[in-house]
C-alpha cells in the first residue's frame, strides 16, 4: 500500500499551468518535434514499409499532433480554464487532461493518415490510431509532467528560501494606524481577497482576533485607495500586507505566503514573484 500512497502523493502535487500562449505553443512545438523524431527513427506501426518520403510523412504526423493539441486547448482547455479547474491543477489532473489532448491528436493523425497517405477513410481503423497515439504519447507526457513539477518546486523553493532570509521577525504590524481602509487601519490588514465584485478583507481587530469584512468594491479600486501602503498585489485575486509576511514556501505553481496571526496561506502568481524577492 505504501507505493500506492507515494504515487497518489506525487499525482496530487500542484502543477504549473502554462502562464502564456507563447509558453504553450513552445511546449506544443517541442512535443510535435519529439513525435516527428520518434516516428522517423523507430518507424513503428508500419512506417518502415514506406519506400520514400518517410521523413515528410513523419513530419506530417508531427504537424497534425500540433494542430490536434491546439484544437483541444482552444475548445476543451479554454472551457476548463473558464470554470476554474486549471487554477487547482495537479500533476494527476494534468495527465488526465493530456489523455483528452491525445484523443484530439489521434483524430487529427487519423484524418491525415487516411486522406493524405492512403486516400480514403476507414473509420473501423480509428481505434487502432487512438491506441497507437496513446502508446507513443503517455510515457513522454508523464515524464515531462514529472520533470516540470520537480523543476518548478526547486525553482520556487529556492526563491522562498531567499525571501525567508529577508523577513524580519521583529516587525510589528498591529495596533493603531493613521491610514485606513473602510475604517480598518491598513497596518492591521493581513490580506484582501477578490470575490467577483466584492472583496474580503482579513484583518486583526484591536483585541488581536482575525476578522473578515466584506465590501462591494473591486481589487483594482482597492489598490488605488491604499497606494503607498505595504499592501500590494501578489495574485490576480489577492492583495497582501508585505509587513505581515512571516514565511514563504514554494511549489511548482509558485510561492505561498504565511502571515502573522493568520491561518490562511496566500498564493503569489509567477508574474508577481519579483515584487517579493527584495522584500
Amino acid at each position: 500500500m505504501k507505493p500506492i500512497r507515494i504515487i497518489l502523493q506525487i499525482l496530487s502535487k500542484p502543477f504549473p499551468d502554462f502562464d502564456s500562449w507563447a509558453a504553450y505553443l513552445k511546449y506544443l512545438t517541442i512535443l510535435s518535434l519529439f513525435i516527428t523524431f520518434f516516428l522517423y527513427v523507430f518507424q513503428p506501426f508500419g512506417l518502415s514499409s514506406l519506400e520514400s518520403n518517410a521523413f515528410f510523412v513523419c513530419l506530417g504526423f508531427g504537424g497534425m499532433t500540433f494542430i490536434g493539441a491546439l484544437l483541444y486547448e482552444l475548445t476543451v482547455g479554454q472551457l476548463l480554464r473558464i470554470v476554474g479547474l486549471k487554477a487547482s491543477w495537479t500533476l494527476g489532473k494534468w495527465i488526465l487532461n493530456n489523455l483528452g489532448t491525445m484523443l484530439f491528436i489521434s483524430m487529427a493523425n487519423f484524418i491525415f493518415a487516411r486522406l493524405i497517405i492512403i486516400g480514403f477513410i476507414d473509420w473501423e481503423l480509428l481505434p487502432t490510431m487512438i491506441y497507437s497515439t496513446f502508446v507513443i504519447g503517455i510515457i513522454p507526457i508523464t515524464a515531462l509532467g514529472g520533470f516540470l513539477v520537480l523543476k518548478g518546486e526547486k525553482k520556487y523553493q529556492l526563491i522562498a528560501d531567499e525571501i525567508n532570509l529577508t523577513i524580519s521577525p521583529s516587525k510589528k504590524v498591529n495596533g493603531a494606524g493613521s491610514d485606513q481602509l473602510f475604517h480598518i487601519p491598513t497596518n492591521q490588514i493581513k490580506y484582501i481577497e477578490a470575490l467577483q465584485n466584492y472583496v474580503q478583507i482579513g484583518f486583526l481587530n484591536n483585541e488581536g482576533d482575525l476578522k473578515i469584512q466584506t465590501e462591494r468594491i473591486t481589487l483594482k479600486e482597492v489598490l488605488t485607495m491604499i497606494e503607498g501602503s505595504p499592501i500590494t498585489k501578489c495574485h490576480r485575486s489577492y492583495l497582501v500586507n508585505k509587513d505581515a509576511i512571516v514565511a514563504a514556501t514554494g511549489n511548482a505553481q509558485g510561492l505561498l505566503l504565511s502571515l502573522s496571526d493568520c491561518n490562511k496561506t496566500i498564493p503569489v502568481s509567477r508574474a508577481c514573484v519579483p515584487l517579493f524577492r527584495n522584500h
